[in-house]
């Protein structure tokens, strides 16, 4: 990065220029019309790439654009690729010591380029266009629309698939507010000049569901967003989305790879996807030296949106019968439920999201008389039937932490953000306090206090509340995920929280926080 760094500053004092190009007519001739050139033939794919300097990561992700430059140049010949990459504020720009002569040309601007691998990255990176007005919110949907409808008429191809790429944080419902109120917590891609305004799952969908051309492929180049609340917000918008349920490191990704695997796909794009997903969870093992002993929860999932009927069509008999039973069962099986949820497995130690199949396994496991013998066979059809190639790091292959989706957990119809004790190392060591939302659009915020029982902690109030500017209904209750699934009901019966409160009591292994590389 050093280098790619300093290559960068030696071409920084050239201006971005913009080039107007003008075109001549040739008036009609109704004696000797003009021959009519043959239109070009399209492209295989147009390849939309959408990101953001994500406040704090300009570098790694300029390294990545540039990462498009090494594929195989004969893919371009049937594949395009454009960039739209808005640069982070001056602020924090000059945090990540870019120089100030950069800083002034680039600050809180948006450039376009379609890459040119004759031209090369740095040639390219210090002429691109710049577009819109300065600090323009790229996190308004109208944004990404304008931007999906620019290439599709000026890079026309026969199918499309889009990246976009920034921060991600999986989904919860004190996310998803309005789009005029600003949040301190971010859905996927903030921008940090304007408010750390962020994509909610509902303006990412309008801004999907308005374009002129459907995307084949949607890949979700953020943390945290292979959850079960995005999957089915899009499961109309697209053939295929790909994304981390774990969080990701920022530097490498193997965006090399994505245009010779689209110009060989050949009515294969399945295949496609697989091999760019298996080939980028390996380039983070290369680049950050991880084998099976090297903690890294990095992941990269592809799924299949025509298997996401289906699946929500078992998962609503999943929450129904658990419903009915905890409402009405035995208090044995209630206290069965109980035990799952006390032990669900998390994706993030400070989030509310958990590992969905593995939970919905065990409960099953533990009310036979409820789901039968072949239920979970079922429904692991359904969850398998939507995914199409899967890759996990060394390390959490060799220990079996994968996880196949997320999904948001709560009890007493709100849900939890966890604050935790570092050691150190960095290593969490003690859960110290936690806010509560809950349904009706009210906050909590509690202590955690070791008990007489080394395994348990209690909460102790801090001594305020606060309002988090929606409710529940208004909010997850409005998700595809929920009208199909109705997994409100369940956070609402639920009288049991899952391990926020009682971690110590856990037998697995909980996610390490974010580390320095990872975003």
């Amino acid at each position: 990065m050093k280098k790619i760094m300093m290559t960068l500053a030696a071409v920084l004092c050239c201006a971005m220029n913009l080039t107007v190009l003008t075109s001549c007519s040739v008036e009609d001739n109704p004696v000797n019309p003009q021959p009519q050139p043959e239109p070009e033939p399209l492209a295989d794919y147009t390849l939309m790439y959408y990101g953001h300097g994500g406040g704090n990561r300009d570098n790694y992700y300029l390294a990545k654009v540039a990462d498009f430059y090494n594929a195989d140049p004969a893919a371009f010949e049937k594949v395009n690729v454009v960039v739209q990459f808005k640069y982070s504020t001056a602020e924090n720009l000059k945090t990540l010591g870019f120089s100030d002569e950069y800083i002034e040309l680039c600050a809180s601007k948006t450039s376009r380029w379609a890459v040119d691998p004759e031209i090369g990255f740095q040639g390219q990176f210090t002429t691109a266009t710049f577009y819109g007005e300065d600090n323009a919110d790229i996190t308004c949907p109208d944004s990404l629309t304008n931007f999906i409808n620019w290439v599709a008429k000026n890079y026309p191809a026969k199918k499309y698939m889009l990246i976009v790429h920034d921060h991600g944080g999986g989904y919860r419902p004190d996310d998803e507010l309005p789009e005029t109120t600003s949040a301190t917590t971010r859905g996927m891609i903030y921008d940090d000049g304007h408010d750390s305004k962020h994509f909610t799952a509902k303006s990412f969908r309008r801004a999907l569901a308005a374009a002129n051309v459907r995307c084949e492929t949607v890949f979700m180049d953020a943390c945290l967003m292979n959850n079960l609340e995005y999957q089915f917000e899009l499961q109309d918008l697209c053939d295929y989305v790909i994304a981390p349920t774990y969080s990701k490191p920022s530097a490498d990704g193997a965006y090399r790879v994505l245009p010779g695997e689209l110009a060989q796909a050949s009515g294969n794009i399945e295949q496609a996807l697989d091999n760019y997903c298996k080939a980028c969870v390996a380039s983070w093992d290369e680049a950050w030296g991880i084998n099976d002993t090297t903690v890294a929860y990095t992941d990269m999932t592809v799924t299949r949106t025509a298997g996401i009927p289906h699946l929500g069509q078992m998962l609503r008999t999943f929450t129904d019968r658990l419903c009915d039973t905890y409402e009405n069962g035995t208090p044995d099986q209630q206290q069965a439920i109980d035990s799952c949820t006390a032990s669900a497995i998390k994706v993030e130690l400070q989030l509310p999201n958990y590992d969905a199949i593995k939970y919905v396994k065990s409960i099953v496991n533990a009310l036979p008389e409820v789901y039968g013998d072949d239920f979970y066979n079922q429904m692991k059809y359904a969850f398998n039937n939507c995914i199409v190639g899967q890759y996990f790091s060394q390390y959490l292959t060799a220990h079996e932490y994968m996880v196949d989706y997320s999904v948001m957990l709560g009890a007493h119809g709100a849900y939890g953000i966890a604050f935790w004790r570092y050691d150190d190392r960095g290593i969490p060591v003690q859960p110290t306090a936690t806010d509560i939302y809950d349904e009706d659009g009210q906050g909590y915020s509690f202590y955690f206090v070791p008990t007489d029982d080394p395994q348990y902690y209690s909460m102790t109030p801090i001594g305020y509340s606060f309002r988090w500017r929606s409710t529940l209904d208004e909010t997850y209750g409005q998700l595809a995920f929920d009208r199909t699934v109705g997994w409100t009901r369940w956070i609402r019966l639920n009288q049991q929280w899952p391990n926020l409160f009682c971690p110590n009591d856990m037998y697995f292994e909980l996610p390490m926080p974010l580390h320095e590389n990872q975003e």
